[in-house]
């Protein structure tokens, strides 16, 4: 997922469990785990208002001999995956249960790192397919999907009543930000992991990508790929994204919408929860829309959360049984309503309540039926940087559109043969 998470500090409703038996151990074997239930714990990116204890503290009043300890970590997700990384490597078993992001579920089990787990308790028909298959490896789920998202674009409907449906729309609608003498568009352009996902959005919009589906070929060098990234090039170039949104990750461009400073901003709908609160500046004044393209609503890269259970874990079925827990219906419904995220689940989107509670919610779903995965691939952290770097320069105009294409293709050839 890459822009990350807020959450929200209000009180967490009690959730039931409903207990799996999951068998398995790491994905080949290699696990030094065991199969035994007792005190695990859950390592997740930083939580910034505390809601994830309160979620936490309804297993542990339910499993009083099996508690969950949180470990929180850093709100970077590179520094999150290095400390993953590292605990794995050195089969220590420290993070019993981690929050990945689905770009990782693949190279993670493709070392042999996770414990693979049942479909049936973890990908039925009631979770949606997208999110199964960014938890699958060769056909194995290693991981429980908890989360998934896809951007959207907010804008100021005090000053632009109707949103934006394609790029030149966005782009006549800045004339608007300049007379306000605002921004015009934020999003992710720090060369970071979030600037591979804007990256992508701009791309697959055009109808281009970098790897072929099964992420074994380059596809990155075509036209489409090119005019992808040079909408985003022209937007730095005219000044529609100001040159400060190359520093910006997902709490910088969120503070520059919510603080009145940025008509325009694409995140995720975590952000919905601090512009709708009490003392937003913007509360009342804005809206969430699909992100725009080149000839109508563009492609959202998605996101999302896989649990996934380390091969190194002293205690896997508490562990499993956790992960499972955290998919149940009364868990997700958490996730909604007052985490402000989208559910794996399905029948969550028309849930009255929860559309009473975030109307987005329609948007959204319309939004995740279009969106795309980032690159599967064991190789994924190569492939990313590869993409961070090359456009980054573009971004910066330190080398062409063309220059930065040809660049990366020849990054991300290397990347995957060196897997």
């Amino acid at each position: 997922m890459r822009r990350r998470l807020s959450w929200t500090g209000a009180a967490v409703a009690a959730a039931t469990v409903a207990t799996v038996g999951l068998s398995g151990c790491g994905a080949s074997g290699s696990g030094s785990g065991g199969d035994a239930r007792g005190p695990i714990t859950f390592a997740s990116g930083k939580d910034l208002t505390g809601a994830m204890p309160q979620l936490l503290a309804q297993w542990n009043k339910l499993h009083p001999d099996q508690k969950v300890t949180f470990i929180e970590l850093s709100a970077s997700p590179d520094d999150q995956r290095n400390s993953f990384v590292q605990d794995l490597q050195a089969r220590s078993g420290k993070y019993d249960v981690m929050w990945d992001d689905v770009v990782w579920t693949s190279e993670f089990a493709a070392h042999g790192w996770l414990a693979p787990l049942d479909k049936a308790q973890v990908g039925g028909p009631g979770v949606l397919p997208a999110a199964v298959d960014t938890a699958t490896y060769k056909g194995t789920m290693y991981g429980a999907p908890f989360m998934t998202n896809s951007a959207l674009l907010y804008y100021r409907s005090d000053l632009v009543p109707k949103p934006p449906t394609t790029w030149a729309e966005l782009q006549a609608d800045c004339a608007v930000a300049k007379a306000h003498h605002m921004d015009c568009y934020a999003g992710q352009f720090a060369q970071y992991e979030g600037l591979t996902v804007n990256a992508a959005e701009a791309i697959t919009s055009a109808g281009g990508s970098f790897l072929s589906p099964d992420g074994t070929k380059v596809t990155v060098d075509s036209p489409q790929a090119r005019a992808g990234l040079q909408h985003l090039v022209d937007m730095f170039r005219n000044g529609d994204i100001p040159k400060a949104a190359l520093t910006y990750q997902e709490q910088e461009s969120a503070n520059a919408f919510l603080s009145g400073k940025t008509m325009f901003l694409a995140n995720w709908p975590y952000v919905y929860t601090a512009a709708s609160a009490a003392d937003s500046k913007i509360k009342g004044k804005f809206g969430m829309a699909q992100l725009p393209g080149p000839n109508g609503p563009g492609k959202a890269s998605l996101g999302g959360i896989d649990l996934g259970v380390s091969a190194f874990s002293k205690h896997k079925q508490t562990a499993k049984d956790f992960v499972a827990w955290m998919q149940s219906e009364s868990s997700q419904k958490i996730l909604v309503k007052v985490m402000n995220q989208a559910s794996v689940l399905s029948k969550l989107y028309t849930d009255p309540e929860l559309t009473k509670a975030s109307p987005y919610l329609p948007t959204l779903q319309k939004a995740e039926l279009t969106a795309v995965p980032r690159p599967k691939t064991p190789a994924y952290n190569a492939v990313s940087l590869a993409i961070q770097k090359d456009v980054y320069a573009a971004l910066q105009g330190k080398v062409s559109v063309d220059g930065a294409i040809k660049n990366l293709a020849g990054d991300l050839q290397q990347a995957i043969q060196s897997n």
